[in-house]
Parts: C-alpha cells; sequence; structure tokens
C-alpha cells in the first residue's frame, strides 16, 4: 500500500511524534510505502525529508478562519484554498495513495477531507487527546473544520478504550466508525545496553515527562515530592517537558523549600529523554487527564517500576501492584505515599518494573499497533471488507 501520514507540523519530539515514527517504521519494515505531508508556509508543494527522516511535503493549507480579522482570513483563503486543493489533489494522485491517515486532526487538515469526498480515497483520523479535548474537556464546541474530517473519515483511532468513550460521549453520530488501538513502542530503541543508564547524575532521582499544563498535575506532583524528600532526603526529581506553566511550577517549588532538588529540564531531545529513563530510580505521571500515557511503556520497556493516576487510559496499561502502582488523581499525599513505599521496597521495585517489561512486550510493541493499523488501512481502501480484527 501507499500510505500518506498527514500531521500539522513536523516535530521530531512528543508522544504523538513518536507514535507516527513507530508507525512509519512499521509500515516500511512490511515493504509499504509512506509519504508524509505537513501544513506550512509554503504556497508551492515543497518536497523535503521530514525531521524523522521520511520522505515527505510542506504545503499552505489555508483556513477559512485563523488568529487574525475575519475579513483577512476569508480573504486569504479564498486566495489560496484553490491553490492549496489542486496540489493535494495533485500530490495524491501522481504518488497513487491508497489510504491517508491524519494524525492530530487541525482544521487545517479539512483539505484531505475533501481529497476523501473527491477522490473516494480511504481517510482514516487519529485522535490523540489535546487535539479534541484541548485541556482535558470538550470547551466552546468543536471547529466545523473537525467535524467535516471526522465526518468524512472512514475509522477514527482513538488511543485507548477509555478515550474511545470519551470521544463517543462528545460524538455519538460517529460510534459506528471509531476504534481504539493501543499505542505501542519500539524495544530495540528502548533496551540499548550501550545507553549510559547513569546518565552522569550521582543521587537517586525519580522522573517524569510530562508538560506543564493543568491536565498534566505537575503541581501535585511538586506537592508531593515535598513529602517525598522528607522521608528520602538523598533523592531528587527530574522532569522533562514544554509548557506554559514551567514558571509556576518552578516557584512551587520555591515555596515548599524543595526548589534545589527539582530539575526542570523543559523540552528534551529524544536521545536524552531514553538516558533519563534508563538511569532513573522510578518514574511518574501524575496526570489529571491522560488519554493513553506512552511514557508509561516506554518506562516499562527500560525496566523501571511506575507510579502512575488512575487517570483515562492508564488503567489499561497498569494492574495496580503487579506491574505498577496506581492512585488516584489530584491526590498529592497518596502519591506520595506510593512513591515512598516504592523506593523503600527493592523487591516491589523489581518485581513491578520486570512485570511491567514484560507486559510491553507481550501487548505494546510497535508491531502489534502497526499490524492493527496496517489492517485497518487495507480495510478503507478495499483491500478488505472489514475491520473486525480491531
Amino acid at each position: 500500500m501507499r500510505i500518506l501520514l498527514a500531521l500539522p507540523n513536523d516535530n521530531d519530539t512528543g508522544g504523538v511524534v513518536s507514535v507516527v515514527q513507530n508507525l512509519a517504521k512499521y509500515l516500511t519494515n512490511q515493504g509499504h510505502d509512506v509519504l508524509f505531508l505537513n501544513a506550512s508556509d509554503a504556497v508551492f508543494i515543497r518536497a523535503k525529508t521530514t525531521k524523522l527522516g521520511y520522505p515527505g511535503f510542506d504545503l499552505r493549507m489555508q483556513s477559512p478562519f485563523g488568529d487574525r480579522h475575519p475579513t483577512i482570513s476569508i480573504l486569504a483563503f479564498l486566495f489560496f484554498f484553490p491553490v492549496g486543493m489542486y496540489q493535494i489533489v495533485r500530490l495524491i494522485r501522481r504518488h497513487r495513495i491508497d489510504v491517508i491517515n491524519i494524525h492530530y486532526p487541525a482544521d487545517c487538515l479539512f483539505y484531505l477531507a475533501l481529497c476523501r469526498r473527491i477522490l473516494g480515497i480511504g481517510l482514516i483520523t487519529s485522535v490523540h487527546g489535546a487535539d479534541v479535548f484541548p485541556n482535558g474537556a470538550l470547551h466552546n464546541g468543536c471547529s466545523r473544520a473537525l467535524k467535516f474530517i471526522f465526518s468524512s473519515s472512514d475509522l477514527i483511532v482513538a488511543p485507548s478504550r477509555n478515550f474511545q468513550r470519551m470521544f463517543l460521549t462528545a460524538f455519538p453520530e460517529f460510534k459506528v466508525k471509531t476504534a481504539f488501538i493501543h499505542n505501542g513502542v519500539d524495544l530495540a530503541e528502548l533496551d540499548d545496553v550501550s545507553t549510559d543508564a547513569t546518565d552522569g547524575k550521582q543521587a537517586p532521582y525519580v522522573f517524569c515527562i510530562s508538560a506543564y499544563k493543568e491536565q498534566k498535575a505537575i503541581d501535585v506532583l511538586i506537592r508531593a515530592f515535598q513529602l517525598v524528600r522528607n522521608a528520602d532526603p538523598t533523592v531528587t526529581l527530574t522532569i522533562a517537558g514544554p509548557g506554559p506553566l514551567r514558571e509556576e511550577l518552578e516557584q512551587l517549588a520555591v515555596s515548599l523549600g524543595i526548589r534545589e532538588r527539582i530539575e526542570f529540564l523543559g523540552l528534551t531531545g529524544r536521545a536524552d529523554v531514553v538516558r533519563l529513563l534508563r538511569g532513573c530510580k522510578a518514574f511518574v505521571l501524575p496526570s489529571r487527564f491522560e488519554t493513553f500515557g506512552i511514557v508509561i511503556l516506554e518506562a516499562m520497556a527500560c525496566k523501571k517500576p511506575v507510579v502512575a493516576t488512575t487517570a483515562g487510559g492508564i488503567p489499561e496499561i497498569i494492574e495496580n501492584g503487579k506491574n505498577g502502582i496506581l492512585v488516584e488523581p489530584n491526590d498529592p499525599k497518596g502519591l506520595a505515599e506510593a512513591l515512598v513505599k516504592l523506593l523503600k521496597d527493592e523487591s516491589l521495585q523489581r518485581n513491578t518494573a520486570m512485570n511491567g517489561y514484560a507486559t510491553v512486550r507481550e501487548r505494546f510493541t510497535f508491531e502489534e499497533t502497526g499490524l492493527k493499523y496496517t489492517q485497518a488501512f487495507a480495510a478503507v481502501s478495499g483491500t478488505e471488507k472489514t475491520v473486525s480484527a480491531l
């Protein structure tokens, strides 16, 4: 098959990027042709190699409504729309694309929904969380462009059963064409014994990969860590990720008297994330809202014990007490108690880490995810008649 993966941006970090990278790797390993399309400011389509190393294209896909004055936005749309639409149709025909897979749908990608209507090409839209529920909830409804993408899609894929239910609560009309496919990780990348597991750090540290956003509950983690620090003065906390609340969270750490024991790294490259995962004493994810939690799988693949909340799709990964520890969201004391218990019990660390690694190997590899996506691609492109395997 020839698959066009469409994303609003060309990035090389983040959970969505990890999912798409692993999917592209699986597809190419299976002999399928993969092309990327990203929205950009290029008026005329521009061939490139994406940041993930795959062949792709940049093109301006102007939305009818934007941040500028409505009149200016409409005029810009009227000018750029026919130019962009012509070029995308030509791209699809020239490369004989069998199916389009949108990841992290944005308004500008409605061009591809139009291609589904015009050309009859298969369209699968993969929703990931903040693309539909920016702050953990559907605020002020949904744009017409997103609804058009959903209504035009042959299949809408959620990363967890929990998020599928949440999506259908907001959009019950799409029940018959919505499924979930769990994300998976590349064990070869994360189980690399050549990686420096100490990461140059002397003190044991708890690690968290998370954006500095309200729904990620880093404030809860910082309050919990004050209690952890009192119980174990040797441990430190390292947090990697971007987001608007970093300064506020740093001030919280200052007010609690623990700023010197917390390292705020901000946006961190993939290689550094893997080193940090392999070197940490434990991994923690304190989310209030989490569609799935692929970083949990990455920590498990690095054979690290995990503490996380029961938010969203996380319980679809963690069985409490067996392959990790679950606590309720918004509970600093409960989170601290779980971390202290784990840090003081080497047997618990070892058992949950090894069970977590086994969980990933059995259920959450990128090959398993890729196989299910391939079945879906075949179904909507006409190669198969059903997606019952999902």
